[in-house]
């Protein structure tokens, strides 16, 4: 973009989105793994979530926001990009990202992540001046972005930090009381560090020929897993704490755009099986968005479907930064603001072990493509929201509608997309990969 243009759209997002003077600092929080209805603030009866639920009092809680992709590498990659997951991947080396259009803005930009598919070796690490990968959990990333904030704030520089974990994500092992905080009177032989083999056992992941056959759980295994799940939350809820208590100092409360999500959820048997990379039903897609700006009133809940792919197009906004040209996802500025907009049909792909898969919601209506197929199932989100009627043959009309819809935005053909991961990843990231189920 030419330096006058840019400076004109500049003043005119300044204006626009920020008023007289924009924030100062962005904060993005992505708790990987994190289905939505796991949190109180979207329908769990478990109270795994005090510390975001204090933070929601005053943000934004977008109700119905879709995940671009079922599995992290992809769906972070759009996130940041805005761009659907298949052209994300495939570009995800030269693309502009949140952290370089910052960067250029001249923001410091700092990353801590848990590693693995969220590492420099999956290509996240452009645009950031630090790049920490060896934060495995909250525990240890929550300090550094603490002592990273108070260099911030003394330094005066305009900061864009991310804070990534997996804290959420298999092996579901939670310290006390977390481990069984939600089942006391369990007694059968579930225990934390055993949900690893026991859910790859079940998904048989890869379809390894070496692994055993699926393990036989019953009602109350299958219970202490999701139990173990839950704790997690809480876990990860409580070790938010300290970041958030820093965020509401009176330096960074009024300076500071501060957003939490997931990049997808967890399948509990819903539909057959558990773990996620491998179905686009609700329970991977659905997952929590919460934004807090400043100078607007949160504590408010916005119905309105939106993607993950909106995040990006709506903090440039805030921020007064000028978005790319090619952006796909859309401003949320106006919802904050309290205006109605057209709903408009929403997508996601899915990259991964089973098989290659494409989704939209409308309305109602969502879509699910089989790409090497073309089978299309269809639901009514309204009627059924667990997805367990396909209505593709009662309503043909209705499935090529939608099925159009993925030709017009995704295309017949998968994405080509570059590989996650190089083959000669480095020790420290196949290990990591390793704890988390991927390898082994």
């Amino acid at each position: 973009m030419p330096g006058a243009l840019r400076a004109l759209a500049f003043a005119a997002l300044l204006a626009l989105g920020c008023g007289a003077q924009a924030p100062r600092h962005l904060v993005i929080v992505s708790l990987d793994t994190l289905r939505a209805d796991a949190l109180a603030l979207y329908g769990s009866a478990r109270p795994t979530s005090p510390q975001l639920e204090r933070f929601a009092q005053h943000a934004f809680v977008f109700e119905n926001a879709v995940a671009p992709a079922n599995a992290t590498t992809a769906s972070h990659h759009a996130l940041f990009q805005s761009r659907s997951a298949g052209d994300a991947m495939a570009s995800r080396d030269t693309a502009p990202t949140l952290a370089t259009w910052l960067k250029e803005q001249g923001f410091r930009t700092a990353a801590f992540t848990g590693g693995g598919t969220l590492s420099r070796a999956a290509g996240f690490a452009r645009g950031f001046d630090v790049w920490d990968e060896r934060s495995p959990e909250l525990a240890v990333s929550v300090p550094k972005a603490l002592a990273f904030l108070d260099e911030a704030a003394e330094r005066g520089d305009r900061t864009y930090l991310f804070v990534h974990c997996f804290d959420v994500h298999l092996p579901y092992d939670p310290p006390p009381p977390y481990n069984t905080v939600f089942d006391p009177a369990y007694r059968g032989g579930v225990t934390g560090r055993a949900t690893l083999p026991l859910l790859r056992g079940v998904r048989r992941i890869f379809e390894q020929a070496h692994l055993p056959e699926p393990p036989r759980l019953d009602a109350a295994d299958r219970e202490k897993i999701r139990a173990l799940y839950d704790g997690e939350v809480a876990s990860a809820d409580a070790l938010l704490a300290p970041l958030l208590a820093r965020l509401d100092a009176p330096d960074l409360r009024e300076s500071t755009v501060v957003v939490i999500l997931s990049d997808h959820g967890e399948e509990f048997w819903e539909h057959g099986s558990v773990l996620h990379a491998h179905t686009l039903y609700q329970e991977l897609l659905h997952v929590p968005l919460l934004l807090r700006a400043p100078g607007r009133d949160g504590g408010v809940r916005i119905a309105a479907r939106v993607s993950l792919l909106d995040v990006v197009p709506t903090l440039l906004q805030l921020l007064g930064v000028p978005a790319p040209p090619d952006a796909q996802g859309r401003s949320l500025v106006p919802l904050l603001d309290g205006a109605a907009e057209p709903p408009r049909p929403v997508f996601a792909e899915g990259f991964a072990f089973d098989a290659k898969l494409q989704a939209v919601i409308d309305g109602d209506a969502k879509a699910i493509r089989r790409l090497d197929t073309g089978e299309v199932a269809l639901y009514d989100l309204a009627a059924d929201p667990a997805e367990q009627r396909d209505l593709a043959a009662a309503r043909p009309a209705e499935r090529e509608r939608l099925r159009a819809l993925l030709d017009g935005a995704l295309g017949r053909a998968h994405a080509s997309q570059s590989p996650a991961l190089p083959a000669d990843v480095e020790p420290a990231t196949q290990e990591r990969l390793r704890q988390l189920g991927y390898i082994d």
